[in-house]
């Protein structure tokens, strides 16, 4: 009979965020253009799609994200990933190009426990 349970990723909170950074605009620590998560996060643009979100309760640890674009023909990429932010930049198909005001969802996993134990 089991009478323990372990489990090596416990405390985990997924965050899903869709920004609309024509919305954004040079803004600085705000929810606007954040159309999903606002509840969770907020979000600063740095230069012409790049983007630092912050999670308004931080992880022990650093977390985890994915990031995928809506406007049509883009990459997005996760530049750094902390406890407390994570920092992406979009660019155009050429992968160089910063494309200004694109809009993209974010995945973000939250480990609330300091181990993985």
């Amino acid at each position: 009979m089991k009478r323990e349970v372990m489990s090596y990723q416990r405390l985990v909170t997924d965050i899903e965020v869709q920004i609309d950074g024509s919305a954004v605009a040079g803004g600085s620590d705000t929810t606007d253009g954040v159309l999903m998560g606002q509840e969770h996060v907020t979000v600063t643009e740095n230069s012409d799609g790049n983007y630092t979100i912050t999670l308004n309760e931080p992880g022990s640890r650093a977390c985890f994200a994915m990031a995928t674009p809506i406007t049509d023909v883009s990459t997005v990429r996760i530049v750094s990933a902390t406890a407390s932010a994570v920092t992406v930049e979009q660019v155009v198909a050429d992968q160089t190009t910063p494309l200004a005001d694109g809009d993209f969802f974010l995945l973000i996993r939250k480990f609330d426990s300091e181990d993985y134990t």
